[in-house]
């Protein structure tokens, strides 16, 4: 059994031969994928390069819960936040959310918004969190960073059109992640534009990330001193921002590392 103050990654393999990775965080999260493989196509994101082969049904997903517990861990919430969009596997996410909660482990998911209209679905399930992966403030920034993701600007129209229904409760369990990439986003104006955007939704919390490294990707984060100068004069504007998490921040299973093998049908 991994040491509890360090991420496991481990691979499930599926009925066809493929196999998906998942990882234990110690701070007691599992992070598990929903495909195998991906169509959103982020440069920066080393899950998506082989392309998407197909969606994981319930069962392959509770398959890497039980693989988490055959290694001896005993997880106090789950994030579909691994190799995938959710929304795209919208069906057997939604019973898998239920099923869970059924079971007493909350969970969470990470999405780009795409398609629209799923996610106008999700705003309301009963998840314990939806984090929304922009990663810029302008749509032309976010299209290159997002190329398959939702419409930045229909995106924002979404979340404006459903606050006024969500409780405050469910509105504090919504989230944007960005990542902060040297010489990409984490300029002055970019980050502003965000700035405005999110001060319309005040309870909606700002996650910030930094990279961990994927093969040739040129993308790479500033310096821990600039990413601490950036909280700080977002937290300055009022917006409700949060460092980077440090069990997402790792070479063993963090953010953007976890991969799809292709295997040959059994």
């Amino acid at each position: 059994m991994a040491e509890p103050f360090r991420n496991d990654k481990f691979p499930v393999r599926l009925a066809d031969g493929h196999e998906v990775e998942s990882v234990y965080y110690g701070s007691g999260t599992l992070c598990i994928s929903s495909q195998a493989g991906c169509a959103v196509g982020c440069p920066f994101c080393a899950s998506g390069k082989s392309g998407l082969l197909r969606n994981l049904s319930v069962e392959e997903m509770q398959l890497q819960v039980d693989e988490a517990g055959r290694r001896g861990h005993r997880p106090r919430r789950i994030t579909l936040s691994g190799i995938g969009e959710p929304l795209h596997n919208p069906a057997a996410v939604a019973r898998f959310i239920t099923l869970s909660a059924t079971e007493g482990l909350p969970v969470s998911l990470t999405t780009t918004g795409h398609p629209l209209a799923r996610l106008e679905e999700f705003l309301h399930l009963p998840h314990n969190g939806l984090m929304l992966s922009l990663h810029a403030g302008s749509s032309a920034l976010h299209r290159r960073l997002v190329p398959h993701g939702a419409d930045f600007e229909e995106l924002w129209a979404v979340l404006e059109r459903h606050w006024p229904l969500l409780s405050r409760r469910r509105r504090r369990k919504l989230g944007v992640n960005f990542l902060l990439l040297a010489g990409v986003n984490d300029g002055s104006a970019e980050l502003q534009t965000l700035a405005e955007r999110l001060r319309t939704f005040p309870e909606l919390t700002l996650h910030l990330l930094t990279c961990n490294p994927v093969p040739a990707s040129p993308f790479a984060s500033p310096p821990d001193e600039a990413v601490a100068e950036i909280h700080a004069r977002l937290a300055g504007q009022g917006i409700n921002v949060r460092r980077p998490n440090p069990w997402r921040v790792r070479l063993e299973g963090g953010c953007g590392t976890l991969l799809l093998r292709r295997g040959a049908r059994p």
